[in-house]
């Protein structure tokens, strides 16, 4: 029998997927967190800016809303990286990681062909913004995602310090900037946010058919959306997992309403077996998903544990690379 006791289950969230009778946007999202909290390991979150249409809510708002709602399922919130300041989003992320204790995660998104387009319009002709080729974009997300995992690093852990005696708060030697100049974009840093309490919070990022998988190889864990030809060609292309340093492989299922329990529970069995880390739910009714079909994994074994995202998914503790080198 497959050990299923390292296989993790994520939650893919968006509204267009969410039923029931709520009232109001507080009161659809309240009655979400009450549900999240033990359902799964980790939820994401899709910007609405990323969506096809450019409409709905702003992710990492949503989910340090969220983050403050619950205590221990991991949140992964999305973000346009090429459409917003990278300086800015590691903040934030880092902010979300102090909110919810350790639980935050980036889920990085990329605009792509005519909705690239419309978003460059609506931004304007501004310096650092890419160009709408698909080579452009995916450079431009590589560089977006090194800022900020460089920015995460820019504080060592130590660096406050409120020392009364000095009356100093911060030692200025354990700030570090990065000085990163990239094709479209250059940032200095430091970033005005503490090292997050992960050090690093967890990268996501999806990978489908076609893809350049550059962008996934510098994840921390990735979507397969399979193709035509299933999931091993992506598989194959992404390498052995963390074992070798490649990111955790997540198989991206939509699940909708009347699944039966006890097949989803082989098929999950299936995947485990397979050599990949865990699935991603992508739920068209929530309440079903969480109260009847997760139940049922639960009882075939299925379960990390850990009080970080970062340790319920198995990765080492994120090493500072400035304070290391010093």
């Amino acid at each position: 029998m497959t050990d299923m006791a390292g296989f993790r289950i994520g939650i893919g969230l968006d509204l267009a997927a969410l039923k029931g009778p709520h009232t109001g946007w507080q009161g659809l999202w309240g009655a979400v967190a009450e549900r999240l909290d033990g359902a799964a390991d980790f939820v994401t979150l899709e910007d609405g800016f990323a969506r096809p249409e450019g409409d709905g809510p702003d992710a990492v708002l949503l989910a340090n809303w969220l983050g403050a709602r619950t205590r221990d399922i991991g949140i992964v919130a999305g973000a346009p990286v090429s459409f917003v300041e990278p300086f800015h989003v590691s903040t934030a992320i880092a902010t979300l990681d102090y909110v919810t204790g350790g639980r935050a995660g980036l889920l990085v998104q990329r605009l792509q062909g005519e909705r690239a387009a419309e978003a460059g319009r609506a931004i304007g002709r501004l310096g650092g913004f890419p160009a709408g080729d698909p080579a452009a974009l995916g450079r431009d997300a590589l560089d977006a995602v090194e800022v900020v995992r460089r920015l995460w690093d820019s504080w060592e852990d130590d660096a406050v310090i409120r020392d009364p005696v000095s009356q100093r708060f911060l030692d200025g030697a354990k700030l570090h900037t990065i000085d990163f100049k990239g094709a479209g974009f250059s940032v200095l840093g430091p970033s005005i946010t503490p090292r997050p309490p992960q050090g690093q919070p967890v990268v996501a990022a999806t990978f489908v058919p076609g893809d350049d998988p550059a962008l996934a190889a510098a994840a921390d864990l990735v979507f397969l959306r399979p193709g035509t030809e299933g999931l091993a060609p992506l598989v194959a292309e992404l390498g052995d997992g963390t074992g070798d340093g490649g990111p955790l492989r997540f198989a991206d299922v939509s699940v909708a309403a009347g699944t039966d329990g006890a097949g989803l529970a082989a098929q999950v069995a299936e995947w485990a077996a397979a050599g990949l880390d865990g699935v991603r739910f992508l739920p068209r009714d929530l309440p079903e998903l969480v109260e009847t079909l997760l139940p049922a994994l639960r009882r075939s074994g299925f379960g990390a544990r850990g009080a970080t995202l970062r340790e319920r998914l198995g990765l080492p503790a994120a090493a500072n690379r400035y304070a290391t080198a010093a």
